[in-house]
């Protein structure tokens, strides 16, 4: 491996793929001149870098940061060559729906830069039906739109019967969330149904993260008194498998008007992990359908905290019927995400795009993600 040199571009190279880093200021982002700041010097030298390197056969954007997939579009012009938008967070809706960005000329940039890269991209890659749904309505052609989820080593996260980490738990059937505490999570729905749970000394519930309203979350439950609910910090990524396994029932909440907008990621290692979950979400999201066609799982309302907690009650008493339902899971995950099945499709899309009229090339696609081009 070629290590990265010194300056504001710098090139490395790991397993046969050369890599361009570019550098960037870091200045902190509750502030959002400064996290404009911060996009903007990206911008500035990943397309500085970009007019470096040969011509490519393809791009391939990302929506993080969010004008990326315009920067690819302007690219693709100079370069006629192909162009993959891969669509992992849809703007502007999801700053719409969590209510994150509130000025309407931003968010009127966001959606004109976003409607250029949809009309210039030969490919828009998307997570689940839902996402899908959202671009018809927005005016793709469905023939540009190829489904990809994302997708988890099954070798890596499998499911562990006993650990010591699951130990501590005794027999209780523990009901677990792991993940980012952050604002966008509304895990306050989780700790009213905790709380209606609580003389229910077969349940516990337990928090795994870090985030902005962890302190908050921990001040919460202390004032309702619940002995029921434990919070514990990440653990290290080797031992992901056995923390994933110690849930009887995980817990996958989005926020409302979500649905279509993002499909959260760690519903994958939960099913490589043979766990059942709840998708606290609306119904007509990726993962909720998932649950329902699959039966590896349930689907409450976002803030029903009494439906929750009637799920969980009920599930508590049906031990067998969530092992089942885990093991239904597993076989989902090796069936359609395990990364080998995710990345074939991936590279099934490169191929499609790669027709006789292009020139041969021995150049890996552009993949334009965050920090690096």
């Amino acid at each position: 491996m070629r290590t990265p040199g010194r300056g504001i571009i710098r090139h490395e190279t790991h397993g046969g793929i050369s890599i361009i880093r570019t550098w960037g200021t870091r200045l902190p982002k509750r502030r959002l001149p400064l996290r404009f700041l911060n996009l903007g010097t990206y911008y500035m030298l990943a397309g500085l870098a970009a007019l470096r390197v040969k011509r490519p056969d393809i791009i391939i954007a990302e929506t993080d940061p969010p004008l990326l997939g315009a920067l690819g579009a302007m690219l693709k012009r100079r370069w006629n060559c192909r162009l993959v938008y891969n669509v992992r967070d849809l703007y502007p809706d999801i700053a719409i729906a969590n209510g994150a960005l509130k000025s309407r000329m931003l968010l009127g940039l966001l959606e004109r830069a976003n409607r250029l890269s949809y009309r210039d991209a030969d490919c828009v890659i998307v997570l689940g039906e839902d996402m899908r749904q959202r671009l018809l309505a927005k005016g793709v052609s469905p023939e540009k739109i190829a489904l990809v989820p994302d997708w988890v080593d099954c070798r890596t996260i499998r499911p562990i019967r006993s650990s010591p980490f699951r130990s501590q738990f005794g027999e209780s059937c523990v009901v677990m969330y792991s993940g980012n505490l952050g604002l966008s999570q509304q895990l306050e729905t989780v700790l009213e149904a905790a709380a209606r749970l609580r003389d229910d000394a077969r349940i516990q519930f337990v928090l795994i993260g870090e985030g902005a309203r962890k302190s908050w979350l921990v001040e919460r439950a202390r004032q309702l008194g619940l002995s029921n609910v434990q919070f514990l910090p990440y653990r290290p990524k080797e031992e992901l498998a056995a923390s994933l396994s110690a849930g009887d029932l995980h817990l996958v909440p989005l926020f409302p008007g979500a649905a279509g907008c993002i499909v959260p990621s760690k519903i994958y290692g939960i099913l490589a992990a043979g766990r059942p979950f709840v998708a606290i979400m609306e119904e007509s999201a990726e993962i909720a359908r998932l649950a329902r066609e699959n039966s590896i799982g349930f689907v409450v309302q976002p803030g029903d905290a009494e439906d929750l907690a009637r799920v969980i009650q009920a599930s508590a008493g049906k031990r067998a019927e969530l092992v089942a339902m885990g093991a239904r899971a597993r076989r989902l995950a090796e069936r359609k995400f395990d990364r080998q099945v995710a990345t074939r499709r991936f590279a099934d899309v490169l191929n499609s795009l790669i027709g006789d009229e292009l020139p041969p090339s021995t150049e890996a696609p552009l993949s334009a993600s965050t920090g690096s081009l």
